[in-house]
This record gives structure tokens, sequence and C-alpha cells, in this order.
């Protein structure tokens, strides 16, 4: 129960982050440019010894398709209109790979204009959001997050949000507190990510 509650918290909050949660605050801040200058700037390098023997081919409703080499093969669970694929390393750490759709805000803003605490969906769950950085990717600049589902707890969920051909994608890793080890095989996963150039469906 608490693994399914922290997957739909972390879909939530994927989602939000996109999609315009706290929309007053967006409106005023919208015409105030975000400034990124003081978070720290990294290099996507893949760790060449993490194994990656399956080829993904992901078409997530909403957004062209795109291709990633993953440690466990394609479960075949995902309907084809969905929005999101998970990918299970064990039952605590999960890999959510989203679409956000169009690119409204924009991954860089989705972060910035959320940090600190934020209140997410229907329900109203709290999420501390933390540590933003700038993240260079063979296909774009990339902005990463780590949210935290309590105050002043570690982080459980760790995103890394793009803008790619005219949509947002949000990448999360979600964890056991304090507990992530599997970080470099999530970012040799996302710096495998090859987009296909298509167009998003229905447009």
């Amino acid at each position: 129960m608490l693994r399914t509650t922290l997957l739909t918290a972390a879909a939530v909050t994927l989602v939000s982050a996109g999609a315009g949660a706290g929309a007053a605050l967006l409106v005023e801040r919208r015409e105030v440019p975000v400034d990124t200058s003081h978070w720290p700037v990294e290099e996507l390098v893949a760790d060449p010894t993490v194994s990656l023997p399956s080829p993904l081919h992901l078409a997530l409703a909403g957004c062209p398709e795109f291709s990633l080499s993953s440690p466990v093969p394609d479960d075949g669970a995902h309907p084809p209109t969905a929005t999101s694929y998970t990918v299970t390393f064990d039952p605590d750490h999960q890999v959510l790979l989203v679409c956000l759709g169009p690119v409204d805000e924009g991954a860089r803003r989705a972060v910035a204009d959320h940090l600190g605490a934020t209140q997410v969906g229907a329900a109203g769950v709290t999420v501390w959001n933390v540590n933003p950085a700038v993240v260079r990717a063979p296909f774009g600049e990339m902005y990463r997050v780590d949210r935290a589902f309590a105050e002043g707890a570690a982080p459980r969920l760790t995103d890394w949000l793009v803008d790619h051909g005219g949509c947002t994608y949000a990448f999360g890793y979600l964890h056991p507190a304090g507990d992530a080890p599997d970080v470099d095989v999530v970012e040799a996963m996302i710096a495998s990510i090859r987009f296909d150039g298509g167009t998003e469906p229905g447009a």
C-alpha cells in the first residue's frame, strides 16, 4: 500500500510540475525571468560499467516517441494510451518516464517556480522540492530537482525535466529516503535516450 501511494504521489508530482500546479503563483511569476545562475551545472555522463542490455521504445501519449536502454526488459504492462512508463528495478526502486505534454511554462520554470513546499493534485499532497541543478545532456539541457514527501525528510524522488521537440518530459527516480544506490543506472538510462524526431500524436 505504501509503495502504491508513493508511486501515485510521484506521478501526481511529475504531472503537476509540468501542468501548472499552483496556477495563481505561476500567473504572478510568468513575466519574471528564471535565474538559474546560482544552480550547480553538471554534465550527464553515463558510467561505462553500467549494463543496460534491454532496448525500450516508448510512445507515450501526447509526446513524440523515444528510445532508451534499460537494465530490465519491457514488461508489456503499459497501455498504448499511457502518458507514463515505469521501469522497476525492485519493489522499492522505480524509474518513471513521463510525457508532460506540449511545452507550456517549460522544464526550467517548472522546477524554479515550485522550489520549497508545493501542494500538488486534488488531494493536496505536499511535496518539498530542493537541490535544483542544471544538467547538460546529449539531447539538451535538463533541470534536476529532489523531492521529499515530508518536511526536512530525505528525498524520495529525483526528477530530471527537459523540453524537446515541443514537449516537456520528466524522468523520475523513486527510491527509499536516503537510499539511492541506482542513481548511476538511472543516469545511464537517461544518457541513452534517443528522440526519434516524430511529431506529437494528433498534431
